[in-house]
């Protein structure tokens, strides 16, 4: 079993003042070894390279989908089984349980599309608390926010880095 944990950051939130940065993070723990991935959000858009996801709106919610979205396209086509954590009821219960969107129809959409494909391994979601003591969640979130703020890759910390620093 791999796990992966899920992050987005909506820095601002669509406050009209100022305008919102946007970025996901994805942690990924196999046998005691940690990777990540973490991407901004430019113009509403998620660009990974070889997909791009139109958001239409930054918020945390469209943010949370995205990170879902990433770690899907991350383990596409892989062997599983996977159990991705994240801290949003809204955006797990909406792309795998049974909640029907009410807004961000088409990106719920979109997700739920990706999660179904045929060469889309094994995937179970797990909720995890925001902000408390899992060091993989926070990490994620750590992630998303430096993809939000744009932070250089090379100014990112690894997870063993960060979790001196924290």
């Amino acid at each position: 079993m791999i796990e992966i944990y899920v992050d987005g950051s909506a820095i601002n939130n669509e406050n009209p003042d100022k305008p919102t940065l946007g970025g996901v993070g994805v942690v990924f723990i196999e046998d005691g070894k940690v990777t990540r991935a973490r991407l901004g959000i430019t113009d509403h858009v998620l660009d990974g390279g070889l997909f791009r996801l139109d958001l239409q709106q930054t918020t945390n919610n469209t943010t949370e989908l995205a990170a879902i979205y990433l770690a899907l396209e991350l383990i596409r086509g892989k062997p599983g089984p996977y159990t991705i954590y994240g801290d949003s009821q809204y955006a797990g219960n909406l792309v795998f349980g049974d909640w029907k969107p009410k807004t961000n129809e088409a990106l719920v959409a979109k997700v739920i599309a990706l999660a179904g494909v045929s060469d889309m391994p094994s995937v179970k979601w797990k909720f995890v608390r925001a902000h408390a003591d899992n060091e993989y969640n926070n990490y994620a979130d750590y992630l998303a926010k430096s993809g939000a703020y744009k932070i250089p890759h090379d100014e990112v910390l690894y997870f063993e880095e960060w979790l001196l620093s924290a």
